[in-house]
């Protein structure tokens, strides 16, 4: 007999739902609380995902009554990285061709977001999900979470994993993250200056969500401005000033290939 979880791990998102969204926003007091929704493939990445990741983003972004984003993953999960047997299905899904625009796309959106956004690492952020929680500006997550850039033992390279970390964390950072391909845990990610906070791990998504209604609370503008004058003066260190070209360089410099198959 086949048990219900293997079933529901078995389905497509059509099979399951034509109408189910891939990713929901909820607004609490200021804060934009937006959630990768595939809890029954753990949050793993397929680009219509990507692509409403991206709406959502840049709709809170330009939303006056928002102040602070909140990026997290439904299931107690955050994400498990590419799903390989959608990618890899017979025949090809549609979206196949344009993955890597979703991909740059997405990343852009948030890269762009002038809120400050927080990511709740739950459970694990495996590889192509590693960069979306790199990508939050302060990241809350617990001490049995992980994190984990493992293209390097699969033979692919990490564009927006690289981008992310190479424009926020010294090299050496960067190197043991990416060359290592280990499981950084949350003790450790604090210990690198990657995490803000680390919390007991049934508790990280109640604080996230706390720490982003608090950021909405401050004075309107100035966590945008703080934001955006610090993004200023980084990029005067390093030329990271123009958001598009950085991440075109990125996926120039590491190309990512297709997903290997299961």
């Amino acid at each position: 007999m086949i048990c219900h979880a293997a079933l529901m791990n078995a389905l497509t998102d059509a099979q399951m739902n034509e109408d189910e969204p891939l990713v929901r926003r909820t607004d609490r007091d200021g804060a934009a609380i937006i959630e990768l929704h595939r809890p029954h493939r753990k949050n793993a990445i397929i680009p219509p995902m990507l692509d409403q990741l991206a709406e959502h983003v840049t709709a809170a972004s330009a939303d006056p009554d928002v102040a602070a984003v909140l990026l997290c993953g439904a299931g107690g999960a955050f994400c498990s990285g590419l799903d390989l047997t959608e990618y890899n299905a017979d025949p090809p899904p549609p979206w196949r061709a344009g993955a890597g625009a979703s991909v740059r796309n997405a990343h852009l959106a948030i890269a762009a977001c002038p809120h400050p956004v927080v990511v709740a690492l739950e459970r694990y952020a495996i590889n192509g999900g590693a960069a979306f929680a790199l990508a939050g500006d302060l990241i809350v997550t617990g001490p049995d979470a992980w994190l984990q850039v493992a293209e390097v033992r699969i033979g692919m390279a990490a564009p927006m994993n690289l981008a992310w970390l190479v424009a926020r964390h010294p090299v050496s950072t960067v190197l043991r993250i990416v060359l290592s391909g280990n499981r950084f845990t949350g003790d450790e990610l604090l210990r690198m200056n990657i995490a803000h906070e680390v919390v007991d791990d049934d508790l990280v998504r109640q604080r996230a969500e706390e720490l982003a209604v608090e950021l909405a609370s401050y004075p309107p503008g100035t966590a945008q401005l703080l934001k955006a004058a610090a993004l200023r003066l980084a990029s005067e260190r390093a030329n990271t000033a123009d958001v598009t070209a950085w991440f075109e360089r990125a996926a120039a410099v590491a190309p990512a290939g297709p997903p290997p198959a299961r």
